[in-house]
């Protein structure tokens, strides 16, 4: 009996004493790689074609195409909070200006369903002064709210002190330099998706544009109300804008002849810059952190 249980205890060292196996050991696993973290800074960009640039109701191209490019630059230190700068540009109609860039910067802020965009607007006329237009600043606050997945509503209240530089090319300047616009807007999405990734929409605006006695005394221009509806069609980066423009003034003698509806230069007798008009724009949109 002592030899049975000295050969079993020799079989069990035996077995401690065994060499261990690669297949014995238990894998440790890798530890996950944490993904990085999206750049704070990204720049947007874009370009349109449009058969005619509109501004407010008012036609900046003498109702004729014209084209369109951006660029911004935006940090977002938090999730809530994107400062941005950028410049916006566009051809204009010869008796006008060479060109108009608007060069802005401001802060978008984001707090669930609500945001808010607020900034300053420099509007630059390159050579225009010849022609009686001069550059001014705007500020600018920008609401909006989510109602719904397929429903955003929002509001535009923008205004300055110095609108056309003070300028007036047929003599002094008379009162202030103040104007502005506000107006409301929204965002109605369809659900019909004619094909995959085409998203539809209705964008319908109403806004008034005022100016004080300065602009109105010295430029003869008055104030007005403009509304605009339009239809988008959007595939990815891609938007075809379908809008019709309409406003409550008009540059006829008759009706009081509305100085900033006046549309001068050779070939443009008799347009008025201020009446209905539809307008289709195709438009390119993306940002770098898209394409990386």
């Amino acid at each position: 009996m002592k030899n049975v249980v000295l050969s079993a205890v020799a079989v069990f060292a035996g077995l401690a004493a065994a060499p261990v196996v690669a297949a014995d050991v238990p894998v440790k696993a890798k530890p996950a790689v944490a993904a990085p973290a999206p750049s704070q800074w990204d720049v947007l960009f874009g370009v349109a074609f449009t058969s005619d640039y509109i501004l407010r109701g008012v036609s900046q191209s003498a109702h004729k195409p014209a084209i369109q490019g951006y660029t911004e630059l935006d940090f977002k230190p938090a999730d809530w909070l994107t400062l941005y700068t950028g410049v916006w540009g566009s051809s204009l109609y010869s008796s006008f200006a060479n060109a108009e860039f608007d060069i802005t910067a401001g802060a978008r802020f984001s707090w669930g369903n609500f945001g808010l965009d607020v900034g300053i607007v420099n509007y630059q006329y390159p050579d225009s002064t010849a022609n009686g237009f001069g550059d001014y600043t705007e500020f600018y606050a920008k609401p909006s709210y989510k109602v719904a997945d397929w429903l955003t509503i929002g509001a535009i209240v923008d205004g300055g002190n110095d609108f056309n530089n003070k300028y007036n090319i047929a003599g002094p300047w008379l009162g202030n330099g103040n104007a502005g616009y506000y107006s409301a807007n929204a965002v109605i999405t369809l659900p019909w998706h004619p094909i995959a990734d085409v998203n539809l929409s209705i964008n319908p605006e109403i806004g008034r544009q005022w100016y004080g006695s300065g602009p109105n005394t010295t430029l003869g221009v008055q104030s007005y109300t403009y509304w605009d509806v339009g239809f988008d069609i959007n595939y990815k980066v891609f938007t075809l804008d379908l809008r019709y423009w309409g406003t409550n003034t008009s540059g006829s003698v008759a009706s009081g002849g509305n100085a900033i509806c006046f549309v001068g230069g050779a070939g443009n007798a008799g347009k008025d810059a201020c009446e209905g008009k539809f307008v289709a724009m195709l438009k390119f949109d993306t940002a770098l952190s898209a394409i990386k």
